[in-house]
């Protein structure tokens, strides 16, 4: 319930505690105490409580700062009767002021307990008189001094005047409510709200408003309170737990993500529909794809761009999620497809005021050759901060586009409504016949391999006498990475369970198999040369598991140090960055100049050394090609259709030749 989450905010704001800043002094009797300077709709709620005679520890309980006993509460009590009472002889409410100030059980309600069944008058004189001693008139007194009647005119009377008094006293309560209670507003001094001690501390660390705390907890996410001196956990707790109470007054939701690391994210945490500024229902609010309101109006249904009729999908933003699900056979691609639709959807509702089935070539135009380059307002649309897209903060660009991107971009814009033209939803395709932005480049995968001597320099690096498992990690993701040439996401998406073992043709003792995720198309598998699964076991047994094939089902083949998590594939990508950097420093102590290149190396750069190295060491181009996943011998998209012997021996044994250099 709202007031008993108040208990743990530990805010001035919450009837626990007391607000600081213009506190004014009331004398009631000897008793003098301190009133505070913003009555909220929790105060009221404590006074309500009192009123109504629960008792001090109940209202402490549900209505109090966790750290103080119920002296704080009583005496917060006591300030809130001076206070009203005052406020009401101001405004010259002298019922107000009398009503408010009577103590629990001054309006007694005069309830009588029901009475118990009363016999008949003739079952009442069976019993008490069979002999028939008493005379009627003794006998009816004899019966209402037993049975006394549930009501009498006295009784009524007062009771009716309790009444009337106790709902004039909501009354006053609920006037003085209505006239007083303030609630909280992003733009107001975080002094007042929140306690001396909590806002003095916030004050010193630079911040002025409840803006500026939200837009903090934000940036920093889950360990923002380091920047506030001195606050801590259990304080920025009560901080975040305020500001959840008072949400849908200051029109912001703190994103659940923001308030935990990012490896604890579940599914639900990464995409809420409730992070964003409440605004007017018709305003279209900058926000990622799958949390983005779209008003009736501009959701494309009525397109100037529609065709006549037969389209599967009747909205924008249903017409692009049909597309992507069509058209992206990987999470990669899909990221890829998924920002550039966002951003255009996103500048048609905002700029253009427009769904973007109403789109004219002139429009798409200015948005290529205008907007990408320079996407203004900057506040608007780019990020001040690289932000998760579940934060308040996210914006759909970094900065303006280069030539390469907006190429990009056209590219993918122009091929979705090709495809959305297809589909019968577009008359046509507004970006058809726009000329290149820019030639596409050519990859010279010679300037981002590993030569022989670079990767036994990188291999040595990760050598040990001993290891600490997140060494020993590091090797087996290098010799995984290298022997496989997965790209990172499918490296951090490894688990035990995607492991089998079979024979081949060739090849004595057994041989290992991993299945690689495939969004769509065949089954994906790459050979793992024993090396590779000695590595596996024995990073296992320092996990405590068991062999790799009896691992429980998900269990990830490169893990997190603590918890034993699958890593993220950004986590992956650190992992080689630092074994980059550790090896170019090796190579640099040896020969000066050598370790240049690794300083800029990174995952992807293993997998053109892969290919690089095991076509060096015999193998076919098409079996290289059928394990990096390609879909010909030039692109991207051909799958494993068979497995073969001379792809195996060529890893294992560039594999083995560079560990035997170490």
């Amino acid at each position: 319930m709202i007031e008993k989450k108040a208990e743990k905010a530990g805010v001035s704001a919450t009837p626990g505690q007391r607000l600081a800043d213009g506190a004014v002094n009331l004398t009631s009797g000897a008793l003098r105490t301190r009133a505070p300077r913003r009555l909220t709709r929790q105060h009221f709620a404590l006074y309500r409580g009192y009123l109504d005679g629960v008792a001090e520890a109940q209202l402490h309980a549900s209505y109090g700062d966790a750290a103080t006993d119920v002296r704080a509460t009583r005496r917060l009590i006591d300030a809130l009767r001076d206070t009203l009472s005052v406020l009401a002889r101001r405004a010259r409410d002298t019922e107000a002021a009398h009503l408010l100030r009577l103590r629990p059980g001054s309006i007694p309600l005069f309830e009588p307990a029901p009475a118990a069944a009363a016999p008949t008058l003739d079952d009442f004189r069976e019993r008490i008189d069979p002999d028939g001693v008493y005379g009627e008139s003794e006998l009816l007194a004899l019966y209402e001094e037993e049975y006394p009647p549930g009501t009498s005119p006295a009784v009524d009377r007062r009771a009716a005047r309790n009444a009337r008094l106790r709902r004039r006293q909501a009354e006053a309560l609920a006037r003085m409510e209505a006239s007083l209670a303030q609630d909280p507003s992003p733009d107001h001094p975080i002094d007042g709200w929140f306690e001396p001690a909590i806002a003095a501390r916030l004050s010193a660390a630079g911040l002025a408003t409840l803006a500026d705390v939200i837009e903090l907890i934000e940036r920093r996410r889950h360990r923002w309170y380091v920047a506030v001196p001195r606050l801590g956990p259990k304080g920025a707790q009560r901080v975040v737990d305020w500001l959840h109470l008072h949400a849908q007054a200051l029109r912001r939701t703190l994103s659940p993500a923001a308030l935990v690391p990012r490896r604890q994210w579940r599914a639900n945490d990464v995409e809420p529909a409730g992070h964003l500024e409440i605004g007017e229902p018709d305003a279209v609010v900058i926000a990622p794809l799958e949390t983005l309101r779209v008003p009736g109006a501009l959701d494309g249904s009525k397109g100037s761009n529609r065709a006549a009729a037969g389209a599967r999908f009747d909205t924008d933003l249903r017409a692009i999620c049909a597309w992507l699900d069509a058209r992206s056979n990987s999470a990669h691609t899909r990221r890829a497809y998924r920002r550039e639709a966002e951003r255009l959807l996103l500048w048609a509702l905002v700029e253009k005021g427009k769904p973007l089935s109403s789109l004219d070539h002139v429009e798409c135009a200015e948005y290529m050759g205008v907007f990408l380059s320079n996407p203004q307002p900057a506040a608007r649309w780019i990020a001040a901060l690289r932000g998760e897209r579940c934060f308040h903060s996210w914006r759909p660009f970094a900065g303006p586009l280069s030539d390469r991107s907006r190429e990009t971009a056209r590219s993918i814009l122009s091929a979705m409504c090709e495809w959305l033209v297809g589909e019968r939803y577009l008359a046509v395709n507004p970006f058809a016949g726009f000329a290149r932005v820019a030639s596409p480049p050519v990859f010279e995968s010679a300037s981002r391999t590993l030569d022989v001597e670079q990767w036994k320099g990188v291999l040595q690096s990760v050598e040990r006498g001993e290891f600490s498992f997140s060494e020993h990690r590091d090797r087996l993701a290098l010799l995984l990475a290298y022997a496989t040439g997965l790209r990172r996401a499918e490296l951090a998406a490894a688990t035990t369970d995607a492991l089998s073992v079979g024979r081949l043709s060739g090849v004595e003792g057994p041989v290992w198999r991993l299945a690689v995720n495939q969004t769509r198309g065949s089954a994906r598998t790459v050979l793992l040369p024993p090396v590779v699964v000695e590595a596996l076991e024995e990073n296992l047994a320092l996990r405590g598991l068991p062999s790799p094939l009896d691992c429980a089902e998900g269990t990830p083949i490169l893990a997190q140090a603590r918890g034993g998590q699958p890593l993220t594939p950004d986590g992956i990508g650190k992992i080689f960055k630092s074994i980059f950097s550790n090896a170019a420093a090796l190579l640099e102590s040896r020969t000066p100049g050598s370790g240049r290149d690794l300083k800029r190396a990174s995952t992807h750069w293993l997998r053109h050394t892969h290919s690089t190295h095991a076509l060096g060491h015999g193998a076919e181009l098409r079996e290289v090609s059928a394990g990096l996943g390609h879909a010909d011998l030039s692109t991207t998209s051909l799958y494993l259709k068979n497995e073969d012997i001379g792809r195996f021996l060529g890893v294992e044994r560039l594999v083995r030749s560079a560990s035997a250099g170490k």
